[in-house]
C-alpha cells in the first residue's frame, strides 16, 4: 500500500523551502526509527499473518481496439462504499489501476488457506460490476498499447508533468498529490528525463517496420521530437556527508551504434539509461569485445548508451512506463524483529528465481520485447540519479536488496560483497544508539536517498508519535524486499514484504503464488535452510531473470541449504535451472517445493486446493506448462493480424484483452496454460 500521507501542499523540487526541508525530513527521520526500534525491539510472540496486494487494470474494451479507462478514483469511491466486502481497495500511480487486498490478514490455517483464491476472485468479481459499461478490470502487468497513438480514453493528452512525449498526465493519478509531484520532482532531481531502454524482440519484419534506423530505436512519430532539453535546475541538495564524501568523475566507454558520438547529437543525452548491476548482467548477452572485456567494470560502464550495442531498443521516457506497471506483493508478519530480519535474508536470495517463475512481461508500448518480465523497466523510470552519482549509487531506488540484515548469521560479511553506500553520520548515530551494526548499515543504506515528497504543513512534527519522515524515505526505496517496523500506537509487529513477483493474468495463479511465499517463509523458520550467496551473485541472478524465457537459465544458488558449513567460497554454489530449484534434484538441491511439503506435511495444514497449487508451480517451473509471458507471447505471435514486425495491433491487443479477462472470469479455459483437471483441488490429492 502507497505513502498517502498528506499535510499542506506539496513543495517543489529545487526551491529554497524544499531544500532546507530535505535535511530535516531525512534526520529526523532516523530519529523516529530509533524511537520505534527502542519501544519494539523486544516485541515477541506475534502470530504469523500475512496478505497480498494485487494491482489491478481498468480496460475499455471498444469493437476495433481497447483503451486504458482512466475512471479507477470513481470505481475505488464506489467500491469502498461496501464496508462488507471483504475486501480493501486502493488508489495505484496510474488513473487507471487500483490496488486490492483482503479486509483482513490471513494465517496459516486450512480455512485460511483455502480462503485465498475466492477472495481475490471475488475482488475480480467486484471490480467487473464496479467499472463503467464497456470496461473491465484486468491483471495485465503492463496494457498492451501502452504510449501507442489514443491508448487511453482521454481528451487531454498535455504532459505537464512527466514531459512525455508518448503517454499523456492524465494516466496518472491526480486525486493525489503524491503521484504527480513524484513525477516531477524525480524527473527536475534527475536533471532529465527518465530513460528506459527495453531491448526489442527482432523478428522477420521487425528491423524494416518496426527500428528507427536513426536513433536504433522503435519507430514511433514522436521520435522527430527527441531532443537535447534545458537542463532543469536540480539543485546539488544531495544527502550532505554521504555524496561529500565519495564525489567522483564518470568515464563512459564509447559504443558502437549508429549514432556518431564525436558529435554533438542531443540525443545522445536524452538516450542514455543508468547503471545498475543487474542491468549490466541483463545487456551483457548482446555485449561485443571490448564491452565483454569491461563487463565488470561497473563504474566505467556508465553512463552511456544502453546496451552499447547494435541492437534495437524500446525507448520509453516517463514514470507511467514503469509505476504504471502491476506486482503481486506479499506482507509477512513474523514473531520477532531477530526472526523477521532473517526470513528477510533468505527470501532475497530467491527473488530472481521467483521473477522468473511469475514472468508476465512479453510486451511494453505496444512491442514484444526481449525480456519477460518488468523489474528493471520500472528501475529506469524512477532512477533519479544524477550522471555524476551513478559511479558510487550502482542501484536506482527500484532495485534489488544491497546488504542482508540477519543477526543470527556470524560470517555475514562474506555474503555482504558489494560497496553499500551509506550515510556514515547515519550509521554513527544509529550504531550509538544501540542498534547493531547491520541493521544499522540497511537504515543507513537507505538514506543515501532524498525525500522526494515533502508537504509543507508536514514539516515540524513529533516524532515520539509520528514517523511520516522515516516512511517517506522507506517508501521510496522500492526494493526487491522491504524490512518494515511495527507502526507507532499498534498491535502490529515486525514485517517484510516480498515484492519482485509480476502479477498473474488469473486469480488461480495470483493465489498459488500468493500462498506459496508464507508457507516459504515459515519453513524457512522452522528448519532453517541457509540460501545465502554473495550479494554481488544475487543481481547477477537478477540480471539473468531479465532474460527472454527466464525459466530456461540457470542461477547460482547454494547447493546444500541445510549443511553446518556456510561460507562464501564459489565450491559452496552451482548454477541450477528453475526446475530443480523449485523441484528438487536427487542427491543434489532439495527444493523449495518439497520443502513447502514438508512444512504442510509436518503441520498438518495442507489441502487439496494447497495442493493445487504446488502441483501447479511444479509443473511451470518443470516447463510442462507455460508462464503467463510465454502463453501471451505466443498469443500475439501467431495471432492471423501479426505482421512478424513484433507489435501488437488493435486487433491483437483487443483480443488479447478478451482472452486473459475470459480466463480470469472463468469464462474461458485453455488446457495449455492452466489443465485445471490435472492440478485442480477435485481431483489432486498430492504432488508426488
Amino acid at each position: 500500500m502507497v505513502l498517502l500521507t498528506t499535510g499542506g501542499a506539496p513543495m517543489r523540487w529545487g526551491t529554497d523551502a524544499n531544500n532546507k526541508a530535505i535535511p530535516h525530513v531525512r534526520t529526523h527521520g532516523i530519529q523516529q526509527f530509533l524511537n520505534v526500534f527502542r519501544s519494539k525491539k523486544d516485541l515477541r510472540g506475534m502470530p504469523f499473518l500475512w496478505g497480498e496486494e494485487v494491482e489491478h487494470q481498468l480496460i475499455q474494451i471498444h469493437d476495433k481496439t481497447v483503451t486504458l479507462s482512466t475512471e479507477a478514483a470513481a470505481v475505488i469511491d464506489k467500491l469502498s462504499s461496501n464496508s462488507d466486502s471483504g475486501a480493501l481497495w486502493g488508489p495505484e500511480y496510474g488513473s487507471y489501476m487500483l490496488e486490492s487486498t483482503p479486509g483482513r490478514p490471513y494465517s496459516l490455517s486450512v480455512e485460511s488457506l483455502d480462503s485465498v483464491q475466492d477472495n481475490i476472485a471475488r475482488r475480480y468479481s467486484m471490480l467487473d460490476k464496479a467499472a463503467p459499461p464497456g470496461v473491465v478490470g484486468t491483471t495485465f502487468v503492463t496494457f498492451p498499447l501502452m504510449g501507442q497513438g489514443n491508448f487511453a480514453h482521454c481528451s487531454d493528452t498535455s504532459t505537464p508533468y512527466s514531459h512525455s512525449l508518448f503517454v499523456p498526465d492524465v494516466c496518472i493519478n491526480q486525486t493525489h498529490p503524491r503521484f504527480t509531484n513524484l513525477t516531477v520532482n524525480i524527473r527536475l532531481r534527475r536533471g532529465r528525463k527518465v530513460c528506459v531502454l527495453v531491448p526489442l524482440y527482432v523478428d522477420t519484419h521487425t528491423m524494416e517496420n518496426t527500428v528507427d534506423p536513426r536513433l536504433n530505436i522503435d519507430l514511433n512519430p514522436r521520435n522527430d521530437d527527441i531532443f537535447y532539453p534545458m537542463r532543469e535546475s536540480s539543485s546539488r541538495n544531495m544527502t550532505d556527508e554521504f555524496h561529500a564524501e565519495t564525489e567522483a568523475s564518470t568515464a563512459a566507454l564509447v559504443p558502437s551504434s549508429s549514432i556518431d558520438l564525436g558529435k554533438d547529437y542531443p540525443v545522445t543525452d536524452t538516450l542514455k539509461q543508468l547503471f545498475t548491476p543487474a542491468t549490466l548482467k541483463y545487456y551483457a548477452q548482446y555485449f561485443e569485445g571490448q564491452q565483454r572485456e569491461h563487463l565488470h567494470e561497473d563504474h566505467n560502464a556508465c553512463p552511456c548508451l544502453v546496451p552499447l550495442v547494435s541492437h534495437p531498443c524500446i525507448y520509453m521516457d516517463c514514470m507511467a512506463f514503469g509505476m504504471g506497471n502491476s506486482g503481486l506483493q506479499v506482507t509477512m508478519q513474523l514473531d520477532n524483529i531477530q526472526e523477521a530480519r532473517h526470513v528477510y535474508d533468505q527470501l532475497a536470495i530467491l527473488c530472481p528465481v521467483f521473477l522468473a517463475l511469475s514472468s508476465a512481461t512479453p510486451f511494453q508500448k505496444g512491442l514484444l520485447c526481449d525480456t519477460d518480465v518488468r523489474w528493471l523497466t520500472i528501475a529506469g523510470a524512477v532512477d533519479d540519479r544524477r550522471l555524476e552519482e551513478v559511479p558510487y549509487i550502482l542501484k536506482s531506488r527500484y532495485d534489488s536488496i544491497s546488504v542482508f540484515i540477519s543477526d543470527r548469521t556470524e560470517n555475514l560479511e562474506e555474503f555482504n560483497d558489494i560497496d553499500v553506500p551509506i550515510n556514515h553520520s547515519y550509521c554513527e548515530l544509529l550504531k550509538d544508539s544501540g542498534v547493531d551494526v547491520r541493521l544499522a548499515t540497511h537504515i543507513a543504506h537507505l538514506f543515501i536517498r532524498d525525500p522526494l515528497v515533502i508537504y509543507d504543513k508536514m514539516i515540524d512534527i513529533d516524532d515520539v508519535t509520528h514517523t511520516e519522515h522515516f516512511d517517506n524515505i522507506q517508501s521510496t526505496n522500492w526494493q526487491t524486499m522491504r524490512f518494515k517496523p511495527p507502526p507507532v500506537d499498534s498491535d502490529i509487529g515486525w514485517r517484510i514484504e516480498f515484492r519482485v513477483m509480476d502479477i498473474q493474468p488469473t486469480p488461480f495463479e495470483n493465489a498459488a503464488l500468493a500462498v506459496f511465499i508464507p508457507l516459504l517463509a515459515k519453513a524457512i523458520v522452522n528448519y532453517k535452510p541457509r540460501f545465502y550467496t554473495k550479494i554481488s551473485i544475487v543481481d547477477e541472478n537478477m540480471g539473468r531473470a531479465h532474460r527472454i524465457n527466464p525459466c530456461g537459465e540457470k542461477y547460482a544458488m547454494r547447493k546444500d541449504i541445510f549443511s553446518d558449513k556456510c561460507t562464501a567460497s564459489e565450491e559452496e554454489t552451482a548454477k541450477m535451472s528453475i526446475d530443480e530449484i523449485f523441484n528438487g534434484k536427487k542427491g543434489g538441491f532439495y527444493g523449495l517445493i518439497p520443502l513447502v511439503r514438508r512444512y504442510l506435511d509436518d503441520e498438518g495444514n495442507g489441502s487439496r486446493l494447497v495442493n493445487s497449487y504446488l502441483r501447479f508451480l511444479s509443473m511451470r517451473a518443470a516447463g510442462r506448462i507455460p508462464t503467463a509471458a510465454q502463453y501471451m507471447r505466443k498469443f500475439v505471435t501467431t495471432h492471423p493480424d501479426y505482421k512478424h514486425d513484433s507489435r501488437l495491433t488493435d486487433s491483437i491487443a483487443r483480443d488479447l484483452v478478451r482472452r486473459m479477462h475470459d480466463l480470469a472470469a472463468r469464462d474461458f479455459h485453455d488446457d495449455d496454460y492452466l489443465p485445471m483437471s490435472i492440478f485442480s483441488a477435485d481431483t489432486v490429492e498430492s504432488i508426488e
